[in-house]
């Protein structure tokens, strides 16, 4: 699916442009056309190739999934990967969107619906006027709320951690150490598309490229100081996670050591007992079985007895 919209000097906004009356307004300088592609398909690639003649291997990253954010820098416009987060069966998962910008063009490319890029569409839709401030601008928005969408993420996995911090000292089982691994899991895939982000602003916001106007880059700017507090939010977090690991381990050896203590201490007590039904269970003219026959019965009942007790006692200690 490939949606249009033109910006026109005069203010004029035309949203569903055809795709035939792309190469015509790429001529005009002070136009701005931004075409998202969802899902490209053959004629959009052909698009790309022959009317905004991008480079091959521009449009074979826009096909092809990456494994994390790049900036490039062409003749005529900058290829840009960036990676938002989602949710899916309740695992994070990259999402990427593609960014070509050029002079008087933006082209946005992806696989899938991205609530950003859906908003920014619709705000477009209802006349806004993020659009005749120029391409990157409009790249800005687009950047600031694929970055935005981070911090619900990242405020969720930070409450997960706080409360597991909390459940692990009073609760610390194999359920707490499974969960303990899939936020530092989780902590992991956001810092290692966070820190590619990173490097791509720091020069957005230098006011070095020539698609960038010196008055963006300040925007830009605001982008990077948002993205460093994300990045010290996940540091924290698996500082937090990894010493709780630790503590675990602690914990765990701490408790196997007690019920060693214990356990060495009921065997301790029981030593007694045992020499003692050994010695005298040796002496066969006073076996039990020639004197009263309750004796022998009692005494083997209570034996038989004694090990479920003791694995019900076991059990309810966690020491089975």
């Amino acid at each position: 699916m490939i949606r249009a919209y033109l910006a026109t000097p005069d203010g004029r906004l035309e949203c569903q442009v055809p795709r035939e009356r792309f190469r015509e307004l790429l001529k005009q300088p002070d136009i701005l056309l931004w075409v998202d592609i969802e899902d490209p398909e053959d004629a959009d690639i052909e698009t790309l190739l022959e009317v905004f003649e991008l480079h091959p291997l521009t449009v074979e990253d826009c096909i092809m999934p990456n494994p994390r954010p790049k900036m490039e820098e062409f003749d005529r416009y900058m290829f840009i990967i960036l990676q938002g987060i989602r949710r899916n069966d309740g695992r994070l998962a990259p999402v990427e969107l593609d960014v070509c910008l050029g002079g008087n063009f933006l082209i946005t490319v992806r696989t899938e619906p991205i609530k950003p890029v859906d908003d920014s569409c619709a705000r477009v839709e209802k006349k806004s006027p993020i659009m005749r401030r120029g391409a990157d601008f409009l790249f800005y928005s687009l950047l600031d709320a694929m970055i935005e969408s981070y911090f619900p993420i990242i405020e969720s996995v930070e409450a997960r951690v706080d409360e597991l911090e909390t459940h692990m000292l009073s609760d610390s089982t194999q359920a707490t150490l499974k969960e303990l691994f899939g936020i530092y899991s989780e902590l992991m895939l956001l810092r290692r598309t966070l820190t590619p982000h990173r490097d791509i602003l720091s020069r957005l916001n230098r006011g070095e490229l020539a698609l960038i106007k010196p008055s963006s880059a300040i925007y830009f700017r605001d982008i990077y100081d948002h993205l460093l507090r994300m990045s010290d939010m996940v540091d924290g977090c698996r500082e937090v996670t990894t010493m709780a690991l630790e503590a675990y381990a602690t914990i765990v050896s701490n408790r196997l050591n007690e019920i060693m203590k214990t356990m060495t201490a009921i065997a301790t007590l029981s030593l007694p007992l045992v020499v003692v039904t050994g010695i005298y269970g040796m002496n066969f003219s006073e076996h039990p079985e020639l004197g009263p026959r309750w004796i022998y019965h009692t005494l083997s009942m209570g034996l038989v007895a004694f090990i479920p007790v003791m694995v019900y006692f076991f059990r309810k200690y966690r020491w089975l």
